[in-house]
């Protein structure tokens, strides 16, 4: 993972790494070739509310630095788990008990790599952070989560983008909470193709990502996540042209052999593409008993 310094008044940090001894050492030999202590830190900024991005921000926050955030991953910053209605959704979905708990385990244990930060100071799409060198402009880019931000830095056409867009991969817009309305799913690949509009007409020279090398070919990689994305939806409503299913039996389908953890990306993939076909009206919720089913509209 890939984390940046931004180096002038104030000294600022662009994600921090997991909450581990290892990415800590790693952080403190890097300022240290500078000549520079974690202690001189003024400030952290947050791409978004995943553990390997922000897991050392409190311990940061500790020594002085100010952490700043999208409100909308104020609950993954406090690593805020409702994990009976997580259950009762994997319930729905038709993951046996057998395999449900191995993957709360596995999120349990994946949370023990953040710590809770609750004292950010919160951001919004549009504002001007001052700098030295140049002034920082937060994007808000949501998608891979709902309050993922980006950092536009000056003039320069550059732009730090988390997991927005990452080089020959399609990060996986995981199942979240509508963070304006809680007693809904966040509609994650909506909003993910508004932000890869938005970054398209921006036209950057350099996107800087947290995964894998810099990208400077946008619309060539927008374009490939869209395709990336349209056989998804069309493997997905392939499948439930045999019937209706629910998502486990589609995941079985679609990603055979997924194990552990996978088995959640999978859900969250299948479960994001099956509410953007409903949004559009291409595919409709049946219920058998307890269990949720999928099927084609009319």
């Amino acid at each position: 993972m890939t984390i940046y310094l931004l180096v002038g008044e104030p000294l600022t940090l662009v994600d921090t790494g997991p909450a581990t001894a290892a990415a800590w050492d790693g952080l403190r030999q890097a300022l240290a070739a500078r000549s520079l202590r974690p202690e001189d830190i003024s400030r952290v900024l947050i791409t978004h509310g995943h553990h390997d991005h922000f897991g050392l921000a409190r311990r940061l926050s500790r020594v002085g630095a100010e952490l700043l955030a999208h409100p909308h991953d104020r609950r993954n910053l406090a690593l805020d788990r409702n994990y009976p209605m997580l259950w009762q959704q994997l319930g729905r979905a038709g993951l046996p008990v057998a395999e449900r708990l191995p993957l709360i385990a596995g999120l349990r244990l994946l949370d023990r790599t953040a710590r809770p930060v609750a004292d950010a100071s919160w951001l919004a799409d549009g504002q001007e952070l001052p700098h030295e060198r140049a002034s920082i402009r937060v994007r808000h880019i949501p998608g891979h989560t709902p309050g993922h931000v980006g950092f536009e830095l000056g003039e320069e056409g550059l732009i730090i983008t988390g997991d927005t867009i990452l080089d020959g991969l399609t990060p996986n817009a995981v199942v979240d909470t509508d963070p304006e309305n809680p007693g809904r799913p966040f509609l994650s690949l909506a909003a993910y193709a508004a932000t890869l509009a938005r970054l398209e007409a921006m036209r950057p020279r350099l996107l800087l990502p947290s995964h894998g090398p810099c990208i400077s070919d946008v619309a060539g990689q927008v374009s490939a996540l869209r395709e990336k994305q349209a056989r998804r939806a069309a493997e997905v409503r392939a499948a439930l042209s045999a019937g209706p299913s629910t998502v486990a039996e589609l995941v079985a389908r679609l990603f055979p052999g997924v194990t552990f953890f996978g088995i959640f990306l999978a859900f969250s993939e299948v479960l994001g593409h099956l509410l953007e076909l409903e949004r559009q009206g291409g595919v409709q919720r049946v219920s058998a008993r307890r269990v949720e089913r999928w099927a084609l509209a009319g």
